[in-house]
């Protein structure tokens, strides 16, 4: 067994790998993240799905720093860094706190660049959200609260508003952008949506000092970001390149069996395989990721549930605290081994026209298995790491495991 590359394997040739989560979110994507940044003397994580929903934890025992990635690319601590594609979603809002939590741990400011057509989510999108939701009661789809689906709803209207549109504005400029926003759609959205003067959020989203504020503050974060044309020529510095995916396949918005509990973004290879194709680029790995367990974190169905109390080896999740809007983690075995990979299977077929004709043989990582001993919990019985491996051993072209908070293992 090895560490997945040295420095001198780094720097002989570029890599471009897609971190891609198997199951319902949570299962270590910044964990295996900031693990291949670590071994790379220049990289780049692509943050190409969804928003500021994200909460990749990385943490290094040695150094004892814990830091939770919302927008900023997991590994950015070792040195990557970040690109916003087009198919992301920032909030920009949110964007200053992070980075302000990052400098103080670390002691230095992430680099993050961003593509200038990047479609920004709104305060009224986040209170849309949040209205919506709350409207739902004890039938609510799981959001997150962060407006992600309402930013999306809003762009298929014909009412995005990308970076380019605000850069160089001041803050009244964008406000009057906002307020007329507000008029045209989200004034209607709400009607649509039976959002009224009885939901708590109503009275914020017809507040102008509402948006005054988020005015003032995104005017500011937007210099937060380097616009760059991250075209070939500009990606040829990164000796490796990380499209860092949000949430898992299980929630992808075209795995209609979960409906309507789904996020409003693609979580596989979509969206790599279009960043790369726009380029002449080719994907050289996608990484599978999952935990020896499953997790859920908000609403909808997780066969093969148990409590957390009947396995005490199984750690408290930190970074996925019950909230407002997704509850408690969850916990779940893995169904079959028929179960396990089908996403896989099925991710990678969706992408065949995207794929033009290029096999790809997925890699698998596990995380957290010395929460386990060892074992991957199927609902009939537990198997080791080692008897998976063999079992898949045709399925996965490379296989990796983690036994601890930070280090990657490749066998």
């Amino acid at each position: 067994m090895r560490k997945y590359m040295n420095m001198k394997e780094c720097r002989e040739k570029r890599r471009i790998i897609a971190v891609i989560g198997k199951n319902y979110g949570d299962e270590g994507k910044g964990l295996v993240t900031a693990s291949l940044c670590s071994f790379y003397a220049h990289p780049l994580i692509i943050k190409h799905n969804g928003g500021a929903q994200a909460g990749h934890t990385v943490e290094d025992e040695k150094e004892g720093k814990r830091f939770i990635h919302h927008q900023i690319g997991s590994g950015a601590e070792y040195g990557a860094d970040t690109l916003f594609s087009e198919s992301y979603h920032p909030d920009l809002f949110q964007l200053s706190k992070e980075v302000e939590d990052f400098e103080k741990l670390f002691g230095f400011l992430p680099k993050i660049f961003a593509e200038k057509n990047v479609t920004i989510t709104t305060i009224d999108d986040v209170l849309i959200n949040m209205a919506l939701e709350t409207k739902r009661g004890d039938k609510r789809h799981g959001s997150c609260g962060m407006g992600i689906d309402e930013c999306v709803q809003r762009n298929s209207a014909g009412y995005a508003i990308r970076l380019c549109d605000i850069m160089g504005k001041s803050h009244r400029e964008i406000f009057d952008l906002l307020k007329k926003l507000r008029q045209i759609y989200t004034t209607f959205r709400i009607k649509k949506l039976e959002i009224d003067n009885t939901n708590p959020y109503f009275e914020m989203l017809n507040d102008e000092n509402v948006l005054t504020n988020f005015a003032e503050i995104i005017s500011k974060n937007i210099d937060l970001l380097r616009i760059v044309d991250a075209d070939t020529d500009w990606l040829k510095s990164y000796d490796g390149i990380i499209f860092e995916t949000g949430q898992g396949l299980l929630l992808d918005c075209d795995y209609l069996k979960n409906a309507p509990h789904l996020t409003s973004s693609k979580t596989g290879l979509s969206e790599p395989l279009k960043f790369l194709a726009k380029r002449n680029l080719e994907l050289n790995e996608a990484i599978y990721v999952t935990r020896p367990y499953v997790t859920r974190h908000g609403a909808g169905p997780l066969p093969g549930e148990f409590k957390k109390e009947e396995f005490p080896n199984i750690q408290v999740d930190l970074t996925n605290e019950p909230n407002e809007w997704q509850g408690h983690i969850r916990y779940a075995y893995h169904e079959s081994i028929e179960e396990f990979i089908e996403p896989v299977l099925k991710d990678i077929l969706y992408n065949e026209e995207l794929l033009d004709g290029r096999e790809i043989k997925p890699s698998l990582a596990v995380t957290h298995l010395d929460e386990t001993e060892g074992l991957i919990y199927f609902s009939d019985q537990n198997i080791s790491f080692e008897e998976l491996v063999r079992i898949l051993s045709a399925r996965f072209d490379v296989f990796y495991y983690s036994d601890n908070r930070m280090n990657m293992t490749k066998i």
